[in-house]
């Protein structure tokens, strides 16, 4: 006799750590470039470059790439950019990590701060956060049926597990263009430049994930009709595309996470030959799990009249779905100029980014804690800095609700900032308003004891010979048919058709006339 096994594809978490490094370096302005008299907003990203297993360990590298905007030391107080990059290297210790695992790694800048040493040098600082997952893939064989055997009675346990069928990494390349409009004058030079995604959406279909949302681009520049003077532009562009996932199914569970890898922007000539045409080209990160909730029927209990069956179990791991779905949280802060001297006459551009610093398992489900990143870039009534730099943190908190959630099971969160908006109420307040996308998938990690293979070994005939022939059997309360028909060497069909019975259920106190096997023993 043989067990039929149906495989189910899952990964599992090894091992985690998590690394804080500060990077803290001093850049020099380059020589073209004039002096500095103030800084007036900064912005930086990680780029990691290698994500690579060394003897129990993982090696990250990478770089700090980030931007400062500056006022040149000057009476026409004349805008200018420098972009630089901090190279760093982390070994993270995961003892089981070996070559093959999947290495899920997630950062997280704190805040990425720029201060003046003099007016040729600045410097840069902030602390990165590293999170690793080690993960290995592993395949469970779960039994649904025997072969091999007329006589075995088998009995099946209903079992929800969620499998792995798709887990691969892609990009996604966006192109676009911009014509500025008739109002501005044309580009001399790009000042400052910033690509965002707002409202990212991901569904799932027929061999593809489908990705839509809004580019949101801001460019300050110098005029070509007033040398010195800086302008800017601010416009949303929305998306539609999809990138392709052999076995893919609309239905499915997903976990993806996206990340704007790298936004360009290129200036063109138009058809008469003014630099008034901006390129596009953005690329996005897909890191793409997806999961396929699979029920199946799980023997649970084996047993034949003509011989003796030993089960051999062992224990397996099965992660059933509790949660997949994607909740929005609305925040509003107001936010305050430092000094009163710069008043606010006109904001320019603000981006937002949404950082989680708690996610606690409570009764009800996931409580996640965490902040909006803002900074705003608005323009001055001073006219010796008529630019300023605003930076704050919305706090937020919002209660995931997830049933059944408990310390065995294992949750996926993937934030996105949906939509911001920032109005002045004065000339010192703003109000910010802020909409998170949080999407969570939440698996409840169970345990269960299966057969794993059945030894058939020549029946007891002195046992069977010692239960009586036939026997009227009163049902005890935790009784099931199941048991009853095991126990007298016979099979509940034969018991329902002795005691003509239109169901197998059994009551306690209910009286059936049992009568033993013989046959093939």
């Amino acid at each position: 006799m043989e067990l039929v096994r149906k495989n189910i594809h899952m990964n599992r978490q090894k091992g985690k750590a998590v690394s804080q490094i500060t990077l803290d370096d001093d850049y020099n302005i380059p020589d073209q470039m004039p002096d500095a008299g103030m800084l007036i907003q900064e912005k930086g990203t990680i780029e990691i470059a290698e994500v690579k297993v060394e003897a129990g360990r993982v090696r990250v590298k990478g770089n700090l790439q980030f931007w400062a905007l500056y006022m040149g030391d000057s009476l026409d107080n004349s805008l200018h950019s420098i972009q630089g990059q901090i190279p760093f290297e982390e070994m993270m210790n995961v003892e089981d990590a070996k070559d093959g695992d999947s290495l899920q790694l997630k950062w997280m800048l704190e805040d990425v701060s720029a201060f003046l040493i003099n007016s040729r040098k600045l410097s840069i600082k902030t602390v990165l956060t590293l999170e690793l997952a080690v993960e290995e893939l592993f395949d469970e064989e779960v039994p649904v049926s025997a072969e091999g055997s007329e006589d075995v009675q088998i009995k099946t346990c209903h079992i929800s597990a969620a499998g792995l069928a798709v887990q691969k990494k892609d990009t996604c390349r966006i192109k676009d263009e911009i014509i500025l409009p008739a109002n501005k004058p044309n580009i001399r030079q790009l000042l400052w430049q910033d690509i965002s995604v707002q409202g990212a959406e991901l569904r799932l279909s027929e061999g593809e994930v489908l990705i839509k949302g809004e580019l949101v681009v801001f460019i300050l520049y110098e005029g070509e009709e007033e040398s010195g003077k800086a302008y800017w532009m601010e416009q949303a562009l929305p998306f539609n595309s999809h990138v392709d996932v052999g076995g893919c199914q609309e239905g499915m569970l997903e976990n993806i996470e996206m990340s704007l890898a790298h936004g360009d922007l290129e200036v063109k000539p138009d058809y008469d030959g003014e630099l008034r045409v901006l390129n596009i080209d953005a690329v996005l990160e897909l890191n793409i799990q997806i999961y396929e909730e699979e029920h199946l029927g799980m023997v649970c209990d084996l047993y034949s009249p003509s011989k003796e069956l030993e089960l051999i179990t062992t224990p397996a791991v099965y992660e059933n779905l509790l949660a997949c779905n994607a909740s929005k949280c609305r925040v509003t802060e107001r936010m305050k100029t430092e000094s009163a001297d710069a008043q606010i006459l006109q904001i320019c551009h603000s981006r937002g980014e949404v950082k989680v610093d708690d996610i606690q398992v409570t009764a009800e489900g996931l409580l996640v804690e965490g902040v909006v990143a803002v900074q705003v870039l608005y323009v001055t009534s001073d006219d010796s800095h008529p630019f300023l730099c605003m930076k704050g943190a919305v706090p937020f908190e919002h209660l995931i609700e997830v049933s059944g959630i408990g310390n065995n099971s294992v949750y996926y969160l993937q934030t996105t900032l949906d939509q911001l908006s920032v109005n002045m109420v004065s000339s010192e307040e703003l109000e910010v308003k802020a909409g998170i996308l949080i999407h969570a998938l939440v698996l409840d990690r169970v345990t269960v004891q299966h057969i794993s293979d059945v030894r058939e070994h020549p029946l007891n005939l002195e046992a069977v010979k010692a239960l009586p022939g036939f026997l009227i059997y009163v049902v005890q309360p935790s009784d099931t048919l199941w048991d009853i028909a095991k126990a007298y060497h016979t099979t509940g069909e034969q018991i329902c058709s002795m005691n003509e019975m239109a169901s197998q259920e059994v009551l306690p106190g209910q009286k059936l006339l049992l009568v033993k096997q013989m046959e093939n023993m």
